[in-house]
């Protein structure tokens, strides 16, 4: 009977311990796409709108891509940080104060998260927002990914994509 403990006691631990392995990808799904210019920003007087609108089936060179019937999610959200030039000429993240949130959600912090939300009818991931700034040299920085939100025992879905009409996901400039 010793021999038995002496011998499980062993295995096991070696068995447990041989399993695990660090990627992420065998405990959890996950997928990544690429479709170009998802988000949209403008700019009139004072006001920057940030926009993204996401069509849930997803055009693909061989078959279309449903994001909500992968992911199960109905939000996703993408990551964008403001910088206002200070007296000095340096560069100093701000968070606006004066955000307008027409579709979707926010998550406001040292960044901002813009979270778009799937609409009634189920066909179109929304979001748009309006900033007020005041007078100042500015750069708005987008991350060039889209990513699911809560898509619980189902598989998260990356989009990677581009700002429309700003090369490498930056845009500088000046509101008088």
């Amino acid at each position: 009977m010793k021999k038995y403990i002496f011998i499980l006691t062993f295995i096991i631990p070696v068995f447990v311990f041989t399993s695990c392995t660090e990627s992420d990808d065998e405990f959890f799904a996950s997928t990544t796409l690429t479709a170009n210019d998802l988000i949209e920003v403008s700019l009139t007087g004072d006001e920057v709108t940030v926009s993204s609108n996401i069509p849930r089936i997803l055009p693909q060179t061989t078959n279309p891509f449903d994001i909500f019937l992968t992911s199960t999610s109905r939000k996703m959200f993408f990551n964008y940080t403001i910088q206002k030039k200070n007296s000095n000429n340096v560069w100093e993240y701000i968070t606006p104060s004066n955000i307008v949130l027409l579709n979707g959600e926010n998550q406001t912090g040292s960044y901002i998260s813009g979270i778009a939300v799937l609409d009634a009818i189920d066909t179109t991931y929304e979001y748009e927002s309006k900033i007020t700034l005041t007078t100042g040299q500015y750069r708005i920085s987008f991350d060039p990914e889209i990513v699911t939100l809560n898509a619980q025992n189902a598989v998260m879905v990356t989009v990677k994509t581009s700002v429309t009409g700003i090369p490498n996901n930056m845009l500088e400039f000046t509101i008088n």
